[in-house]
């Protein structure tokens, strides 16, 4: 199987970061072109009206702050690798399999936190979810490599 498209999940967490340096390395030795994707969730950018901010402001502002992000980190890790930048609002899980779709993505790497027992119940698992509902192979990166 080639790989020529790698879709790249990246927020600022230590397993996203990892898994972005994996996936730099890995576009490189199959030259292949990224996608780094950041993935805005309005329920977490709810804003406060009672401060002023609302709904929409905070989302705008936390899209802004996932561009700033991705601008970082491809200069910090994507030298040598043609990238395109993404930011969407959405669902993780859903906007992440759409993206893959939309961009024929060959293959998506994202991180994983390793969460287990209470903390997965509540908090989930983004890789998890996109594992079961992914159209095209998905590369998990533990945080111990």
């Amino acid at each position: 199987m080639k790989i020529d498209k790698i879709l790249i999940i990246a927020d600022d967490s230590a397993p996203s970061i990892k898994a972005v340096k994996y996936g730099f390395g890995m576009a490189r030795d199959l030259l292949a072109e990224v996608t780094l994707l950041s993935i805005v969730d309005p329920i977490n950018s709810l804003g406060n009206p009672d401060a002023g901010v609302f709904p929409d402001d905070a989302i705008m502002a936390a899209k802004a702050d996932a561009e700033a992000f991705l601008n970082k980190v491809k200069k910090t890790y994507g030298a040598g690798v043609k990238t395109e930048l993404l930011t969407v609002v959405g669902e993780i899980q859903p906007a992440v399999i759409k993206t893959a779709i939309k961009h024929k993505a060959d293959l998506i790497i994202t991180g994983t936190h390793g969460r287990t027992g209470l903390s997965l119940l509540f908090h989930g698992s983004v890789s998890d979810a996109v594992i079961h509902h992914s159209p095209v192979p998905v590369c998990v990166v533990p945080m111990d490599i």
